[in-house]
């Protein structure tokens, strides 16, 4: 898969989940975590990421403008993250290093 193929399945992703609630190409904390829970739950699986309040700190984290919805660009903050997990296994490393959240 080519790197341009792989960002638009990023990006396709992100449109199936933002179109949900809420405004079109936005996604709320419903729309955010259903997303997670749905398309990450290895990464949310690990490092104590499954305890309580951590994809609302998350959210709150990424939510840059402080609207309560998350941005294309804002979530690429948290696709980062989930990037780095994914390098991570890729190489059988700890997966809860120093910058584990």
């Amino acid at each position: 898969m080519s790197l341009t193929k792989a960002l638009q399945t990023v990006v396709d992703l992100f449109h199936q989940y933002s179109i949900r609630q809420g405004e079109i190409d936005l996604l709320n904390m419903s729309d955010f975590t259903t997303l997670l829970k749905e398309q990450a739950p290895s990464f949310l699986q690990t490092c104590d990421r499954n305890r309580a309040g951590y994809l609302e700190k998350l959210f709150q984290e990424t939510d840059l403008n402080k609207d309560k919805e998350l941005s294309f660009e804002e979530f690429t903050i948290v696709l980062s993250k989930l990037a780095d997990d994914a390098h991570r296994i890729s190489h059988g490393s700890e997966r809860c290093g120093p910058d584990k959240d």
